[in-house]
């Protein structure tokens, strides 16, 4: 997509009303219409992330932009119009092989037991989950099931230092069958966690880039930082389209070029938006380490072919 097509979606977007999470199900029908719209452009997912963050009143509705984007990627076929998420961490894990969610085969089929933390959207606009569970043999499984399927209940609320305008809460599962067609992977630590994290960090710096541009003024000095954050998100587009199962050294770049680039720009926020973005830019920051960690192999692996 040239800076030009992006120019078009913001002020397509800016013609529209701002979206707070008070309005999720105006957004949910706003998110299948953007899906809908980008089903045949290659880089459709990051098309809509874009779209919709810069539909997005607050940081939080942006991250949840990205997010639904990004889920797609995970399951292509996951409905246009339903709010999903991702359920991975436990509470006192660190390592997805430590976890206590199982996923076992009884004679009646497969039964997922467990509980995970900090699941978007609970406890009553989640409509899909996809959930990473330990195996026979120490295997990471990947299913998916509905949020309202039998034996799925709600547990504790969580709050969190950033987002909070998006409600959380932690997820319990109870003997919950899940067809043969459900589980997606039996390999979820390579095919599912790892890309995942590239496939959100991807998504989301797109659509709060959105949603920075949408709340600054247009004024002469800003017009020179609206066209390289337009620019960057173009070549995050770009290395998606070119690497789209997980990072490389050039989209580790962009990245990091449009994380810094956001900070410069929000220097110039109204007060109210820029109080908000001080808190959920930590969501941002909290890859940063990892990301270091994968730069660092990415380079020995070029430094040793």
């Amino acid at each position: 997509m040239s800076i030009i097509e992006l120019e078009a979606r913001l002020l397509q977007a800016s013609q529209q009303p701002l979206l707070a999470y008070s309005d999720i199900e105006i957004f949910r029908q706003k998110m299948a219409t953007a899906f809908a719209a980008n089903a045949s452009i290659t880089s459709n997912l990051q098309h809509s992330a874009f779209l919709l963050g810069a539909q997005s009143a607050t940081p939080g509705m942006a991250f949840l932009s990205g997010y639904q984007s990004a889920l797609r990627c995970l399951d292509p076929q996951c409905p246009t119009d339903q709010f999903a998420a991702f359920c991975v961490s436990e509470k006192g894990i660190k390592k997805p092989w430590d976890m206590e969610t199982h996923l076992q085969l009884s004679a009646s089929g497969w039964r997922l037991n467990g509980r995970k933390g900090f699941v978007m959207l609970l406890p009553d606009k989640i409509d899909r989950l996809y959930v990473v569970a330990k195996g026979d043999n120490d295997s990471l499984n990947c299913v998916r099931l509905a949020a309202a399927a039998k034996g799925v209940s709600v547990a504790e609320s969580l709050n969190a230092p950033f987002i909070q305008d998006i409600p959380h809460a932690g997820i319990v599962f109870d003997e919950v069958m899940i067809a043969d067609d459900d589980l997606l992977t039996i390999d979820a630590h390579q095919q599912a966690n790892k890309p995942f994290r590239y496939w959100e960090d991807i998504h989301v710096a797109i659509a709060m880039s959105a949603w920075m541009l949408r709340h600054l003024t247009e004024d002469s000095a800003f017009l020179v930082n609206k066209e390289l954050m337009l620019t960057l998100i173009c070549e995050l587009m770009a290395c998606f389209e070119q690497q789209s199962h997980y990072y490389s050294l050039a989209g580790l770049d962009a990245l990091d070029e449009c994380h810094q680039l956001l900070d410069k720009l929000s220097e110039n926020l109204p007060d109210e938006a820029l109080s908000i973005w001080k808190k959920d830019r930590l969501l941002l920051q909290m890859g940063l380490k990892i990301r270091h960690q994968i730069r660092l192999k990415l380079t020995q692996n070029i430094t040793a072919n």
